[in-house]
């Protein structure tokens, strides 16, 4: 009985795996554009959606282009993207750790690519997964 039990153990073991509990991380890169131009500085998030088992993944965003290692990646599935870029409002506000006056900054991408982000994306395992985007702020 203990030689079957633990063969049956191993068994069911071996089913879960192949049915994708030990799914490989995947590499995703890409583009992003606001207006026709690449986003010059940015966070990109994929974010898995329901039936999709995570983790989160994410990368910054530099001259309009992605790349997050399959090591940092995301299993395969489909994800919510969100989208935040930020920039100086030119005001200052009194800085309370460092004394001085510290810089305000404004989340300038509209909140349809962000906190109620719109943008989805299908990541397929085996695949090359490039991604593009194309936002308009109007």
């Amino acid at each position: 009985m203990g030689v079957r039990r633990c063969c049956s153990l191993g068994t069911l073991w071996l089913m879960a795996a192949a049915a994708g509990c030990g799914s490989q991380r995947v590499e995703i890169d890409g583009t992003v554009t606001v207006d026709g131009r690449p986003l010059d500085r940015g966070y990109i998030s994929l974010r898995p959606m329901a039936g999709t088992g995570g983790p989160t993944a994410g990368s910054e965003v530099t001259d309009g282009k992605f790349r997050i290692a399959a090591k940092e990646g995301t299993h395969a599935g489909k994800f919510r993207v969100e989208i935040t870029a930020s920039r100086k409002t030119g005001r200052q506000v009194p800085d309370d750790l460092g004394g001085g006056m510290a810089d305000v900054y404004e989340q300038y991408l509209p909140a349809r690519y962000n906190a109620q982000s719109e943008l989805t994306a299908e990541i397929r395992a085996n695949e090359r997964n490039e991604l593009r985007f194309v936002l308009e702020t109007e």
